[in-house]
Protein backbone atom coordinates (compact mmCIF):
# COMPACT_ATOMS: atom_id res chain seq x y z
CA UNK A 1 0.00 0.00 0.00
CA UNK A 2 1.46 3.20 -0.75
CA UNK A 3 0.52 5.80 2.06
CA UNK A 4 2.60 8.63 1.11
CA UNK A 5 0.36 11.85 2.12
CA UNK A 6 -2.31 10.01 4.11
CA UNK A 7 -2.77 11.14 8.11
CA UNK A 8 -2.40 8.26 10.25
CA UNK A 9 -6.31 8.70 11.08
CA UNK A 10 -6.59 7.30 7.44
CA UNK A 11 -3.51 4.45 7.41
CA UNK A 12 -5.17 3.29 10.19
CA UNK A 13 -8.16 2.75 8.51
CA UNK A 14 -6.51 1.14 4.83
CA UNK A 15 -4.99 -1.13 6.96
CA UNK A 16 -8.08 -2.48 8.89
CA UNK A 17 -10.07 -2.63 5.19
CA UNK A 18 -6.85 -4.43 3.88
CA UNK A 19 -6.07 -6.98 6.47
CA UNK A 20 -8.55 -9.21 6.00
CA UNK A 21 -8.03 -10.05 2.47
CA UNK A 22 -3.74 -10.38 2.40
CA UNK A 23 -1.22 -12.87 3.10
CA UNK A 24 0.76 -9.91 3.54
CA UNK A 25 1.39 -6.03 3.64
CA UNK A 26 4.00 -4.16 2.76
CA UNK A 27 3.83 -0.15 3.29
CA UNK A 28 5.65 2.94 1.56
CA UNK A 29 5.04 5.73 3.96
CA UNK A 30 6.35 9.47 4.22
CA UNK A 31 7.56 8.60 8.46
CA UNK A 32 7.01 6.02 11.03
CA UNK A 33 4.16 6.22 12.97
CA UNK A 34 2.24 3.94 15.58
CA UNK A 35 -0.36 3.43 12.74
CA UNK A 36 1.74 1.22 10.74
CA UNK A 37 2.89 -1.48 13.46
CA UNK A 38 0.37 -4.07 11.91
CA UNK A 39 1.99 -4.11 8.39
CA UNK A 40 4.41 -6.89 7.55
CA UNK A 41 6.68 -4.41 6.41
CA UNK A 42 7.48 -0.57 6.30
CA UNK A 43 8.95 1.27 3.93
CA UNK A 44 10.20 4.71 4.86
CA UNK A 45 10.45 7.11 2.01
CA UNK A 46 12.43 10.17 2.82
CA UNK A 47 14.84 12.72 1.07
CA UNK A 48 16.43 9.47 -0.99
CA UNK A 49 18.35 11.52 -2.84
CA UNK A 50 18.40 9.94 -7.01
CA UNK A 51 20.35 6.85 -6.00
CA UNK A 52 18.00 6.34 -3.03
CA UNK A 53 15.27 6.87 -5.39
CA UNK A 54 16.24 4.91 -7.99
CA UNK A 55 16.94 1.92 -5.48
CA UNK A 56 13.38 2.15 -4.19
CA UNK A 57 11.75 1.96 -7.39
CA UNK A 58 14.03 -1.08 -8.27
CA UNK A 59 12.76 -2.97 -4.85
CA UNK A 60 9.16 -2.53 -5.56
CA UNK A 61 9.82 -3.58 -9.12
CA UNK A 62 11.39 -6.93 -8.21
CA UNK A 63 9.38 -7.86 -5.06
CA UNK A 64 6.28 -8.33 -7.72
CA UNK A 65 3.61 -7.39 -5.68
CA UNK A 66 -0.23 -9.33 -6.89
CA UNK A 67 -1.01 -5.04 -6.36
CA UNK A 68 -0.88 -1.94 -5.12
CA UNK A 69 -3.57 0.13 -3.03
CA UNK A 70 -2.82 4.02 -3.59
CA UNK A 71 -5.94 4.84 -1.61
CA UNK A 72 -4.33 8.63 -1.95
CA UNK A 73 -4.54 10.00 -5.28
CA UNK A 74 -0.90 11.35 -4.87
CA UNK A 75 1.73 10.78 -6.07
CA UNK A 76 0.10 10.24 -9.75
CA UNK A 77 3.38 8.96 -11.94
CA UNK A 78 4.47 6.68 -9.07
CA UNK A 79 2.97 3.58 -10.82
CA UNK A 80 4.62 4.32 -14.07
CA UNK A 81 8.23 3.76 -12.85
CA UNK A 82 7.35 0.35 -11.55
CA UNK A 83 7.98 -2.56 -14.39
CA UNK A 84 6.47 -5.21 -14.29
CA UNK A 85 3.78 -2.83 -13.12
CA UNK A 86 1.41 -4.82 -10.74
CA UNK A 87 -2.66 -4.41 -10.43
CA UNK A 88 -2.38 -0.62 -9.34
CA UNK A 89 -5.39 0.26 -7.50
CA UNK A 90 -6.70 3.95 -7.25
CA UNK A 91 -10.08 3.46 -5.37
CA UNK A 92 -10.82 4.54 -2.37
CA UNK A 93 -11.35 2.08 0.03
CA UNK A 94 -13.96 3.30 2.22
CA UNK A 95 -15.95 2.00 -0.82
Amino acid sequence: MVALGMVEVEIETAIETLYPTTSSLTILASKNTAALAKADEVWIYAPLGLRGFLALIRRISWRHFDGVYQPNQQPRWLKYLIWPRPNWHRISLKD
